[in-house]
């Protein structure tokens, strides 16, 4: 009878200390945050609501920012583009797929902001792009109809430069 007395008093003492524990831990950690969508929601505005997590991310320099390169295709490339173009290095449409106008873009960026020049938007690429601390583009703003004109300028002079120097 004793040994069955002092497994329920430690039964009731396990009882009535884990949740008296459970309180004062959870009264020490941070507020749970509350969810931000409502069941009424609609797949557009949870995805708008997704879209803005990440700009408050990058924002804050906490994005876990992934290599991004010629190719690669999705969200992440246009808000690559989306940053670039607010920086004056992108002057196309913005759109989902890492072509060569950003390549260029990013050439352009880590060449004005002294990084590694390779075209291919990096981790710590992106740390810079996304943070206030990015140079804006130093060079002469073209609009794309412009850029047309002059690259079809650049080529007729580089085919004339090119058969002049080969006769």
């Amino acid at each position: 009878m004793k040994r069955f007395s002092i497994f329920l008093l430690v039964v009731l003492l396990v009882c009535f200390t884990l949740p008296a524990l459970g309180e004062t831990v959870a009264a020490t950690q941070a507020p749970t945050p509350t969810p931000m969508t409502s069941s009424t929601s609609t797949p557009e505005e949870l995805l708008q609501q997704w879209y803005d997590i990440g700009n408050l991310l990058r924002a804050n320099g906490n994005y876990p920012f992934v290599e991004l390169r010629k190719g690669d295709v999705g969200y992440e490339v246009k808000a690559l583009q989306t940053r670039l173009a607010e920086l004056g290095y992108y002057n196309k449409e913005v759109v989902d797929n890492f072509g060569k106008g950003t390549f260029n873009a990013m050439k352009l960026f880590e060449k004005s902001n002294k990084l590694t020049v390779d075209g291919i938007a990096s981790a710590s690429d992106q740390k810079v792009l996304f943070s206030s601390t990015a140079v804006e583009y130093a060079g002469e703003k073209t609009s794309s109809s412009n850029t047309k004109s002059s690259s079809t300028t650049n080529n007729t002079v580089d085919t004339t430069s090119s058969a002049t120097s080969n006769n």
